[in-house]
């Protein structure tokens, strides 16, 4: 007690009782620590929210530059020319398009065939069937079992095109492949059509390098082809009749 007073009293001593409540009860002390620690974690976390989404980006770059590399690899598999999508529409159409088209539209048409089901040899029949496509087209082939007999029929080609007679290499003496070309891939590839491949009339890519030639028929075998599906076209228009 001094000079009457209690020790409580004490202005030095209410002092530091203030400081202490302040800091215990939340003062302006308190307060200000507490709200740099709050943007401390606000800023930490929005540091850990960015860095979340870079890594993220990163992660789906490979497989969006896989998924455009993809699609460009086969952008160009389009055909060149018109193709339908139904057998009486192609007969429609060959009057206004007579061209090889109509050759691999007849091809597709038995594509998953074997040669037991076509009618033809068992062994080594691509050429065989690509002289019954012809023929089922109104045109005539090479009337040889060998591929190669192909690259002495109709008109050869600067490059692969839609509906053109594709002779590929095979290894051995005389050895070939034969087949109708669909379309390329997106490095240059055939996409052939043809017979015996895998035991049936299927479509595959081949590497350019096999090519020995891309020809089309003759001039006197288009025109067949084409006088024959005009003739189809008019009987189905008479029978619709």
């Amino acid at each position: 007690m001094i000079a009457g007073k209690h020790f409580s009293d004490a202005p030095g001593w209410k002092a530091g009782r203030t400081r202490r409540n302040e800091e215990t009860k939340g003062g302006p002390a308190h307060a200000g620590a507490t709200g740099t620690l709050d943007k401390m974690r606000k800023m930490q976390r929005s540091i850990a929210f960015v860095i979340t989404c870079a890594f993220a980006a990163g992660a789906a770059a490979p497989a969006l530059a896989t998924s455009i590399r993809h699609t460009e690899r086969f952008a160009n598999i389009e055909p060149q020319e018109t193709i339908t999508r139904s057998r009486s529409d192609a007969i429609e159409a060959a009057g206004q398009v007579p061209g090889a088209a109509m050759v691999l539209l007849e091809a597709l048409r038995w594509r998953g065939s074997n040669a037991r089901q076509l009618g033809l040899p068992t062994k080594l029949w691509c050429a065989d069937f690509m002289n019954f496509v012809l023929r089922k087209a109104g045109g005539k082939g090479t009337h040889s079992r060998a591929a190669r007999s192909f690259l002495q029929y109709g008109k050869k080609l600067d490059g692969p095109r839609v509906g053109a007679i594709a002779i590929l290499y095979r290894k051995g003496l005389n050895n070939g492949h034969v087949g109708v070309v669909r379309g390329t891939d997106g490095l240059g590839n055939p996409i052939i059509v043809s017979g015996n491949h895998g035991h049936a009339v299927r479509q595959s890519v081949y590497p350019k390098s096999r090519v020995l030639a891309y020809v089309m028929p003759p001039q006197y075998v288009l025109d067949d082809m084409a006088a024959a599906a005009r003739a189809a076209a008019a009987a189905a228009t008479d029978e619709a009749r």
